[in-house]
């Protein structure tokens, strides 16, 4: 088939053993993507300063990114792990061959791969667009922030993680390579720590109002609940005079009884785990 025929192996940059046009597609559709998602980041970001959108509130921020001795020992071990493995694969590549990383090669996989990659290009640009002046390129607490629940975040919470999720797995099948996915798979993993900071800030902002949409909606779509994104929320310790400012997110919030309930659990939880 001519998916599978063998063609000028520049079409795929030199960087398999065989090159066909599933393969060069598969190689380009990540370029395409990755490519994407750095020019739209930096578009995006200089609109932001432009416009002075920018600003963030310092102090909430600093207070909820703040992480436990315990949480930055696993991100160590977890970057360690991940450099090492990623320079023994880059060893492995140079020393016996790309074979090693790329032993296989199948047009539909390929195909399918490369499918994936495309929707993500959509996908990414359409998150950026729905976030508009709330996007933010790091977990942080906006000095002028909103909800948004409209666009792909009625399908998932954290959509643009989603994404990159995705992402990694279109990778995988459009390249074959392991090495290339692993590099890929491996910063997602880091980048899906996010979630919980995430979470706080937009708990401490929206209440009830957040909580209610958050059982509405999975954290990274359906297909990931098993990752265990949408558990129990670890509030930050209550500060000493913060009593009247979670009574006022509760009877601001804009929420159904049930999420109320929800709320004040939570709540309950933050002053125990502080006492």
């Amino acid at each position: 088939m001519f998916l599978d025929d063998e063609i000028s192996i520049w079409w795929c940059l030199g960087d398999t053993w065989r090159c066909t046009p599933s393969e060069a597609f598969g190689l380009w559709s990540v370029i395409l993507f990755y490519a994407t998602t750095l020019f739209v980041t930096m578009i995006h970001s200089c609109i932001q300063h432009h416009n002075g959108t920018a600003e963030r509130d310092e102090e909430a921020t600093r207070r909820h990114v703040t992480k436990d001795v315990g949480d930055d020992l696993g991100l160590a071990f977890l970057v360690v792990f991940y450099f090492f493995s990623f320079a023994a694969g880059s060893l492995l590549w140079v020393a016996a061959g790309v074979y090693w990383v790329h032993p296989i090669q199948n047009w539909q996989l390929q195909l399918i791969g490369s499918a994936i990659l495309v929707a993500c290009v959509f996908l990414f640009v359409a998150v950026h667009v729905s976030m508009g002046e709330n996007w933010s390129p790091e977990p942080e607490q906006k000095a002028r922030h909103q909800l948004v629940t409209h666009g792909v975040f009625r399908w998932a919470r954290h959509p643009m993680y989603a994404v990159f999720l995705w992402a990694s797995i279109g990778t995988l099948l459009a390249t074959l390579n392991w090495l290339l996915a692993w590099c890929v798979f491996g910063s997602v993993l880091v980048t899906l720590r996010r979630i919980e900071t995430e979470e706080r800030i937009l708990v401490e902002l929206y209440g009830g109002q957040y909580l209610e949409y958050r059982q509405r909606v999975s954290a990274l779509g359906p297909p990931w609940r098993c990752l265990g994104f949408d558990g129990e929320i670890r509030l930050p310790p209550a500060e000493e005079g913060g009593e009247e400012e979670e009574k006022d997110l509760i009877t601001s919030a804009d929420a159904g009884e049930e999420a109320q309930g929800v709320h004040r659990a939570l709540l309950r939880q933050r002053k125990s785990s502080s006492s």
